[in-house]
Parts: structure tokens; C-alpha cells; sequence
């Protein structure tokens, strides 16, 4: 039996906007820390890194199919990038990967702009969606280290304080973000141009929210908490269609 989640109305001097985002718990996986999530439909699986130097990769049900050591002193976010792993350390330094942990290049720096980069997700057109904390802010970047859209957190309503993952949904164009518990423990779900579409809590099923990914082929919404140590699995459905034409969203995998 899945357990509905009841839609909140969260308050901001601002105004009022309801949490009319459509989730439903399946399942939590205990004992996993997960600070970075990516779907990967090439192997039908969820990338997870947890600020060590490995990372593992899970099946879309949770069983672990594969783990290795990137060389990285710890891996802060992550995504899945044209066949490789992109990976950062939170500092600054980024370094992509093959899926069995080949290097396939020397850290590099992605952006001059790019240092406490808490969340990572490679979109459909090749720029990178990205979360930092210090200051709030989501970004998009483009391969060669571009700034193509800066938006601040706290200028948002309400506002998130505590970026820590991103993931995009290519059938909505939706953003998700989730906030963790210095902000409102949350996920965020904007608009290409970050208006906020609905702020759902997540205190019900985790503490501390830090990664977030998308199966889009089933809606299946992955949360990692950080302070719970825990992975929480979550069916989905956008609040409404920003986009006018579906994004590209790899090969099918259905498995769930």
C-alpha cells in the first residue's frame, strides 16, 4: 500500500504557494547514504555518491550492481555525461569517468564560477544544471564553462536556502530540487525559468535531504537523506508542462 502525501500550503511573506506535487512513497532504503543521485538508462540503474572516494551504482529496485573508487579525495555530486560519469568534489575540481571508474581525463575546473557544487545534472543539450549553497544559487552552464542562467535561491517564494541536488524531468521541463534541513527539507519543483511550481516537505520520510533523480520512464523519484542515511523511492507526476516539446531522454528502461 503506498502512502499518499497530503499537499501542504507553504507560506512566505511574498505570498502563498501550494505544494500540489504529486508524490507517493514506495519504499525506503535504510543504511545508504546517498549526497548525489543520477539516473542512468544505459544500465537501467541510479549512480549514488556519499563524500567518500567510491561510488556505487544501484539498480532502479535498490540492489547494488556495481561499486569502485574514483581516485577523487571525495566525490560531492555526480551525473552521467555522454557515456562517461561526471564527477565533482565540491571544491571546485571536476573528473569524468568510464562506468567501471577508468579515468578518462585529469580533474579540470568546469566553470571559474564553480566551487561549492552541491548538485550536478547533465541536460538534454549538454549544459549542466548545478546547485550551490554558499551563496544559493542554481546555474546553468554550458560545456565550455559559460554561465547561461544564474538564479538565487532566496529570491525565490518561498525561498530555498540549502540547495543540495538537482535533476530535470525531459517530458515536463521541470527543474527538482531538493533543499535540505538548514532550508525547508523540501524538494523544489520550477520552471525552465525558475518560477517555483510547488515545495513539497520531505521531513515525513527523511532528514536532511541531499541528492535527487528522475526515472522519467515511470516517474520513480529517488531522495537521498544525509542525515537519515537513508534512500527514499517515490512515484511522481509534474505539477504542470512548462515545455513545449519533450526533451531527450536516452534509451528505455523500464525496469522499476
Amino acid at each position: 500500500m503506498r502512502n499518499a502525501f497530503v499537499s501542504v500550503v507553504v507560506s512566505s511573506l511574498a505570498g502563498t504557494v501550494p505544494a500540489f506535487a504529486d508524490i507517493f512513497h514506495r519504499e525506503t532504503i535504510p543504511n545508504l547514504r546517498a549526497v548525489s543521485i543520477a539516473y542512468d538508462a544505459e544500465v537501467c540503474g541510479i549512480w549514488i555518491a556519499n563524500e567518500s572516494r567510491k561510488i556505487l551504482l544501484l539498480s532502479t529496485f535498490g540492489k547494488e550492481l556495481r561499486r569502485f573508487d574514483t581516485g577523487m579525495s571525495s566525490v560531492r555530486s555526480l551525473t552521467v555525461d555522454e557515456g562517461s560519469l561526471l564527477i565533482a568534489n565540491g571544491w571546485g575540481d571536476f573528473r569524468r569517468l568510464d562506468r567501471d571508474g577508468r579515468p578518462i581525463d585529469a580533474p579540470f575546473r568546469l566553470s571559474a564560477t564553480l566551487y561549492d557544487t552541491e548538485g550536478l545534472h547533465r541536460d538534454a543539450d549538454g549544459s549542466y544544471l548545478v546547485v550551490e549553497d554558499d551563496p544559493s544559487r542554481l546555474l546553468r552552464v554550458a560545456p565550455d564553462g559559460t554561465v547561461l542562467m544564474e538564479l538565487f535561491g532566496d529570491s525565490f517564494d518561498p525561498a530555498m536556502t540549502e540547495p543540495q541536488g538537482v535533476t530535470r524531468d525531459p517530458y515536463s521541463g521541470n527543474i527538482l530540487v531538493v533543499d535540505d534541513n538548514e532550508g525547508l527539507n523540501s524538494l523544489f519543483e520550477l520552471a525552465p525559468d525558475g518560477r517555483v511550481l510547488s515545495v513539497t516537505p520531505l521531513s515525513e520520510y527523511g532528514f536532511d535531504a541531499e541528492g535527487v533523480a528522475l526515472q522519467p520512464e515511470t516517474g520513480t523519484l529517488y531522495v537521498g537523506f544525509d542525515g537519515g542515511q537513508a534512500l527514499a523511492i517515490f512515484d511522481w507526476l509534474p505539477t504542470e508542462i512548462t515545455i513545449d516539446n519533450p526533451l531527450e531522454r536516452g534509451p528505455d528502461c523500464a525496469y522499476s
